[in-house]
């Protein structure tokens, strides 16, 4: 009643998750389409062989947290408990073994309060790295272990585990992934596929000749990529890698192709983004982009509009002398190295 009183009728999903059980939420990720939870599982780092979202995995976790969720919601005991939901190692995770999630491979980990320890841990430093919540946990379990004389193997933890980075109260996950999500979070994006398929102004090089539908088709696909790669090969478009997966923001794009404009600016800032990581490049271009800046014309509201809103306003000629007469690219702040 009070976000209807305050907000309006549209409740938006992240309203609506604060009332859904763990049961639910488990329910709705796996409702989703494969890309979203790959998207989701690449953001927290669950990843296959290849890098990409192991979504597989990620659907496992929520399953397992949500039956040990209901364990202690019901006062069951955790100590020396084989769980029934045993815990799906991602694809990285089984390759590699120094990954920090190999201990669930191994046997006795998978099925044993270690196993979900671990697995919060590694979604709480991609979510609040600063949080030492589940560290705090193991402490005192450990603490608690050694003044009862208990063997903490009773629970699934590896011999030598407390030297594992990902205990250290310090350790952090790589930040690119959990940046580059939130810039899918930003702006609308898409997907290669889906950019390339939008890209209708695309010209087919071939000679002229009779063709049939289908070789049509191919011919458009063949442009369309070949369109695409040549933005890419003269750094005209943002592009934002997550889990091996490129995505485009639709910012970008206007009847069929990009915005010429839009364009030069692009190639400008990205020249100067040179030495910068690609995610943090595409992070401060999105920056520029959509930040208000005071020099330019102010929105029907009368506040200040960003640029990319002035550009989808006005005629792009218009949009270069506004950029020019207010100096705005000057704003843009070139993200350092580390």
């Amino acid at each position: 009643m009070h976000f209807r009183e305050t907000y309006g009728s549209h409740l938006p999903i992240w309203v609506a998750t604060e009332v859904m059980s763990f049961g639910v939420l488990s329910g709705l990720y796996d409702l989703m389409p494969q890309s979203d939870q790959e998207i989701l599982a690449a953001r927290f780092q669950v990843r296959t062989a290849d890098g990409k979202g192991d979504r597989g995995a990620l659907s496992n976790w929520l399953n397992n947290l949500r039956n040990v969720r209901n364990i202690c919601a019901h006062y069951g005991r955790l100590w020396n408990r084989t769980f029934d939901v045993v815990i799906d190692p991602p694809g990285r995770a089984r390759t590699e073994p120094s990954d920090l999630l190999a201990p669930l491979v191994g046997d006795g980990v998978g099925n044993r309060l270690y196993g979900v320890l671990l697995i919060l841990r590694h979604l709480m430093l991609s979510i609040a790295p600063e949080r030492p919540d589940v560290v705090d946990v193991a402490d005192l379990i450990e603490a608690r272990s050694q003044e009862l004389g208990l063997s903490m193997i009773q629970l699934g933890f590896p011999d030598g585990w407390r030297s594992t980075p990902v205990w250290d109260r310090d350790f952090a996950l790589d930040a690119s992934p959990m940046l580059a999500a939130s810039l899918l979070d930003r702006a609308e994006c898409r997907t290669a596929a889906e950019t390339r398929a939008a890209l209708t102004r695309a010209e087919i090089t071939e000679a002229e000749r009779e063709r049939t539908p289908e070789q049509s088709t191919r011919a458009m696909k063949a442009a369309q990529r070949s369109l695409l790669r040549t933005y890419l090969k003269y750094r005209v478009v943002i592009e934002v890698e997550l889990g091996k997966t490129k995505h485009y923001p639709a910012l970008q794009f206007r009847d069929g192709k990009i915005i010429d404009a839009l364009a030069e600016i692009n190639k400008a800032f990205a020249a100067a983004c040179e030495d910068a990581d690609p995610t943090r490049a595409a992070a401060a271009l999105l920056d520029w982009w959509q930040t208000p800046h005071p020099g330019l014309s102010n929105g029907p509201d009368g506040a200040d509009r960003s640029p990319v809103d002035l550009l989808h306003s006005v005629s792009e000629q218009d949009f270069e002398a506004a950029v020019d007469e207010a100096d705005a690219t000057s704003s843009f702040v070139v993200p350092t190295r580390s």
